[in-house]
């Protein structure tokens, strides 16, 4: 017999369709398997964060889901509220204040997309 998990997956959190990629630790360098959201649009609620290890925090709305939270990310763009934009290979987890979330790359979603 097995425990019970009550740990939610990222597709249970967020409510977006996932699929499993290899990423690299850069703490320890070891690879490993994580769920991620291939690409994931929301708005922008105008604020950017800049963070001590050189990366940037967005803080986001997602109007479909009725989510409020922020991506974590190494690329500025600009933006204000109300800007859609586009993140790559978003991944997350729980932490005791509810959770983070990072992606590899961000782009502002053209008007006409």
């Amino acid at each position: 017999m097995t425990k019970p998990n009550w740990n939610k997956t990222l597709k249970e959190v967020l409510g977006y369709e996932t699929q499993a990629i290899t990423k690299t630790s850069p703490r320890t360098g070891n690879e490993y398997t994580t769920d991620a959201i291939p690409v994931l649009k929301v708005l922008s609620t105008g604020s950017v964060e800049s963070l001590e290890d050189g990366k940037f925090r967005y803080s986001i709305v997602d109007p479909t889901k009725g989510f409020e939270y922020a991506i974590k990310v190494a690329e500025k763009v600009d933006v204000k509220f109300g800007t859609q934009l586009a993140f790559k290979m978003v991944v997350g987890g729980s932490t005791n204040s509810g959770g983070w979330y990072s992606a590899d790359s961000v782009q502002v979603v053209p008007h006409n997309a």
